[in-house]
């Protein structure tokens, strides 16, 4: 392998060049500056002429960057990450596979694959406990107090201040809003609800 840090930069970027034109893509490769004549000549090298060339002193290369296109990648890059970390969290705090499923599209082999990552193998398996009272009214009163998040942000912030299991505060609102007393698809009427709440009480 070259020893310098140009060398590495020759060698790898006419490696990439060379796989590129592999894969048929000769105008990836005229749009880097090569003329047709040179990228004929490159579809023939070998890793030992990518070797030797990439020893030669001349600096004949010139990396730029467009600044405001990274920047772009850098957002993407920064709010996949937030997702990831979002995904994780709600599934260390129990969520279901029904709720990955219906916020981000998780298939089964795609959720037992993150809980075999966070080393949730074998937990949280099955229906959920049965809610204590006390379980559900922290849990309600977290709900009504999270409203301004959106649902997977609200569902989150639930589980981190009652500790209760998030499959079994998936299945309270899912129970809820089936009988009326949340409105459908985790959206509220607050008044609608404390009045329902209040006349239970």
């Amino acid at each position: 392998m070259p020893k310098t840090t140009h060398a590495e930069l020759v060698f790898h970027t006419l490696r990439y060049v060379t796989e590129t034109l592999a894969e048929g893509d000769i105008h990836s490769v005229l749009d880097l500056g090569f003329r047709l004549d040179q990228i004929a000549r490159l579809e023939r090298f070998t890793l030992r002429d990518l070797y030797h060339i990439s020893q030669v002193r001349t600096h004949f290369m010139d990396i730029s960057v467009d600044p405001a296109c990274f920047d772009r990648v850098l957002d993407h890059m920064e709010r996949n990450k937030r997702h990831d970390a979002l995904q994780n969290e709600l599934i260390r705090l129990r969520a279901p596979l029904a709720m990955m499923r219906a916020f981000f599209g998780m298939t089964n082999a795609e959720y037992a694959a993150r809980r075999k990552l966070l080393g949730m193998t074998g937990t949280g398996i099955g229906r959920p406990p049965a809610p204590s009272e006390d379980d559900e009214q922290r849990v309600w009163k977290a709900w009504q107090a999270n409203a301004h998040h959106p649902v997977e942000a609200r569902y989150l912030h639930v589980g981190q201040t009652t500790g209760v299991p998030l499959n079994t505060v998936w299945a309270l609102i899912r129970s809820w809003e089936a009988t009326g007393l949340l409105p459908a698809k985790q959206s509220d009427d607050a008044s609608k609800v404390v009045r329902l709440k209040t006349n239970e009480q």
